[in-house]
């Protein structure tokens, strides 16, 4: 599993939408979003440039992907 930290999750509903982003993205599975720890969970071997654009254009950030 690796651990996505993202700014800008602020509710629930946010978190869905984190959700959706990094469940379309090809190679990502498993996804848990976190919203008021601010961290997603995930399975796949997707490098951290393709996440933090596709995150970012939904208007979150990525801060760093750490392996858990």
């Amino acid at each position: 599993m690796k651990k996505a930290i993202i700014k800008g999750m602020c509710c629930e509903g946010c978190a869905k939408d984190v959700k959706h982003v990094l469940e379309s993205i090809y190679g990502i599975s498993q996804v848990e979003v976190f919203c008021d720890e601010g961290y997603a969970l995930f399975s796949g071997f997707v490098s951290k440039q393709v996440i933090a654009d596709y995150l970012s254009q939904e208007g979150y950030q990525l801060v760093d992907v750490e392996n858990i």
